[in-house]
């Protein structure tokens, strides 16, 4: 319970920090990076950014818990891999379109095979490959 009270309450602070690092340093005066944010009043942009940055980070959070949920499981969790496997995509869209909403830039949709990349590194066990290999050559006899 006490974890859960940590990871939530960082989640909270990190929402707010991310949106002002971002409006800091990302709306300069010559060339602002992120410009259609920086066109809005301080408060809503403020705001809208904060909102974002909890979305994309309470996605990812739920994906790493149900990774490591499904991790943990035995081979029969299939639905739990499956719902890892939506989350993971879904984070790695949220993190693409907000790249692409607020920089104009399509590199960010990389995050998805990247995210992708990382479950797999999580939820993969090429011992049970090995494992059904082997029982599978078993069975055929000599």
């Amino acid at each position: 319970m006490l974890r859960a009270l940590v990871y939530g309450l960082t989640l909270l602070h990190l929402g707010p920090g991310f949106a002002f690092a971002l409006l800091a340093f990302g709306c300069d005066a010559t060339s602002p990076a992120i410009g259609a944010v920086c066109a809005m009043s301080a408060f809503t942009s403020f705001s809208y950014l904060t909102v974002g940055a909890w979305v994309v980070f309470g996605c990812g959070a739920l994906a790493l818990h149900l990774v490591g949920k499904a991790r943990a499981t035995a081979e029969g969790g299939r639905a739990l891999r499956a719902w890892s496997l939506l989350l993971l995509l879904s984070f790695g869209v949220l993190v693409g379109a907000a790249t692409q909403v607020l920089t104009g830039s399509q590199f960010g949709f990389l995050a998805i095979p990247a995210s992708l990349c990382a479950g797999w590194l999580f939820l993969a066990n090429p011992q049970a490959c090995l494992a059904n290999g082997t029982a599978r050559a078993n069975q055929r006899g000599p």
